[in-house]
C-alpha cells in the first residue's frame, strides 16, 4: 500500500508519485492506481503493460503519464470485462473497490490482459513539465512539496554536476533570488537555512532542516524555478 495522501483530484502531482513509487518494483508486479475525479463518467478503465514488465490498473485519465515516459508502453487495454468485476452491482462512486482492485487481484492469479477487454487505441496523457538546462541556467518548477516541506523541482541533476558541494547557488523562485548553499545531505546543512541538494531521484530539491521550505519559502507546485549556472 504506497499511499492514501495525495492531494484530492490532483492527477498531475499523482501520476508523478506514482512513477517514482513503482520504479523499483520487479517485472509482473500489478500495480493499482487510482485518483478518480472522473469515477462513474464515461472514462474507460485501463490495463497497461509497460515495457518494464510491469502492470498498471487505473483510470484513462492521464494518472500514467509519468509511468509510459519513464517505462514505456508494451501494451494497453481497455478494462471491459465484468467477469473481472467484484461480484453484484458495481458501484458508480467507487471502481477501485468494485472494478481495478478485483482485476487486478484476477491479474495475479494469472488472468491475462487479453482477457480484460480490447486493445485501446488512444489513452488520455497529461502535458509534462521539462526543464530546460542551458549552459549559464537552468529553468524548471516544483513538481512537488513532500511532507517534510521539501521543494522538489523537475530540474535534473545529471545536468549538474559540476556544481561543487559548499558552493552558494543563485536561485529564482517565485520571482524571489536567493543564495542558497548546494550541499551533500540534509546533515551537512545548518537549522533554519535553505540550501539546495540533488535527492536520491535524482532532482534537484530545495530543503531546510528541521523545517519547512515551502512554508517558509511560500512556494507552491508549478512555481517557476530557475538556477543561474
Amino acid at each position: 500500500d504506497l499511499s492514501h495522501e495525495n492531494a484530492a483530484f490532483d492527477i498531475s502531482v499523482a501520476s508523478y508519485l506514482l512513477a517514482k513509487s513503482t520504479r523499483t518494483l520487479p517485472a509482473g508486479t500489478v500495480i493499482v492506481a487510482v485518483v478518480d475525479p472522473g469515477v462513474g463518467s464515461s472514462r474507460e478503465g485501463l490495463v497497461v503493460r509497460t515495457q518494464t514488465g510491469r502492470i498498471y490498473v487505473a483510470p484513462d485519465n492521464g494518472l500514467l503519464t509519468e509511468v509510459l515516459a519513464r517505462e514505456g508502453l508494451a501494451e494497453v487495454r481497455y478494462l471491459q470485462n465484468p467477469k473481472l468485476n467484484l461480484p453484484g452491482p458495481s458501484s458508480a462512486t467507487f471502481h477501485a473497490r468494485d472494478i481495478f482492485g478485483p482485476a487486478a487481484a484476477h491479474l495475479v492469479a494469472g488472468v491475462s490482459l487479453d482477457s480484460c477487454g480490447p486493445k485501446a487505441d488512444k489513452i488520455i496523457r497529461l502535458p509534462r513539465p521539462l526543464a530546460t538546462v542551458m549552459a549559464n541556467q537552468a529553468k524548471g518548477q516544483v513538481l512537488y512539496i513532500d511532507h517534510y516541506g521539501n521543494i522538489l523541482t523537475n530540474i535534473p541533476g545529471s545536468e549538474l554536476t559540476k556544481l561543487k558541494t559548499g558552493q552558494l547557488l543563485s536561485l529564482t523562485l517565485r520571482g524571489k533570488n536567493l543564495s542558497v548553499p548546494f550541499l551533500r545531505t540534509y546533515a551537512d546543512a545548518p537549522a533554519d537555512r535553505p540550501f539546495a541538494l540533488i535527492n536520491s531521484d535524482g532532482e534537484l530539491e530545495i530543503a531546510i532542516t528541521k523545517g519547512h521550505a515551502a512554508k517558509e519559502l511560500g512556494a507552491k507546485v508549478g512555481d517557476a524555478v530557475v538556477l543561474k549556472l
